[in-house]
């Protein structure tokens, strides 16, 4: 077995948690808003959000297939078996990414209540697939990224999935963020950032955020 990271090298992937909580909540809330009485009218909002959520769990699994499994592959030798398993699931979410994009477009151009069924149903099967993959991810992972990969590295995977986003889209980011946190967490997440990106947060991006999810919601 490759030796594990020392004590000063190991890493307190502690956002995991949060970040899947996000991402269950946000598929599940998608499904919400599209079924829900009026989104017809409000077809384009509820479509952003939805393409963020896709995006996000896009940008988040690419990371860790780029940064994480390849290190982890190296680092943690005994656990071929379980990366590997790791990477078909991420392929079998982003298959159900895809069929929800083309199905997103569907709905977006003609919201009748069969599109919405059938996007929602997609949506579902994302819920679905993730499921089994984070629990696994959370209870088998998690702890060989704390005992092999570096704070350094960890703090870099979520700059790089960060950097995916468009601007606009982390302002929503920090949004669903926060509204998924345990107040613990949220402490602890804002206490992480530099201090100009905690001031633009408080003025401007937490009311940009709350006029969107306003528009998703027809608020």
């Amino acid at each position: 077995m490759t030796a594990q990271n020392s004590p000063a090298t190991a890493s307190d992937p502690w956002e995991m948690a949060l970040i899947h909580r996000l991402i269950r909540r946000g598929f599940e809330q998608a499904s919400a808003h599209v079924l829900a009485v009026g989104a017809a009218t409000r077809a384009g909002a509820v479509a952003a959000y939805i393409g963020f959520h896709l995006d996000g769990l896009h940008a988040h699994h690419s990371s860790e297939d780029e940064l994480i499994w390849p290190a982890l592959r190296e680092r943690a030798q005994l656990s071929t078996a379980l990366i590997s398993r790791m990477e078909e699931q991420h392929a079998g979410v982003h298959d159900a990414i895809e069929t929800t994009r083309r199905e997103l477009s569907v709905w977006t151009a003609n919201p009748t209540t069969e599109a919405s069924r059938s996007l929602a149903a997609d949506l579902a099967t994302i819920v679905d697939r993730l499921a089994e993959h984070l629990a696994e991810e959370e209870r088998e992972v998690v702890p060989l990224i704390a005992a092999h990969i570096s704070q350094a590295e960890w703090d870099h995977l979520g700059e790089v999935a960060f950097s995916k986003f468009t601007p606009q889209q982390r302002f929503t980011a920090m949004g669903e963020l926060l509204e998924a946190a345990r107040p613990d967490e949220a402490a602890r997440m804002l206490a992480g950032l530099p201090a100009p990106v905690r001031v633009i947060w408080r003025l401007v991006g937490r009311r940009q955020y709350q006029r969107f999810m306003n528009s998703v919601r027809g608020a």
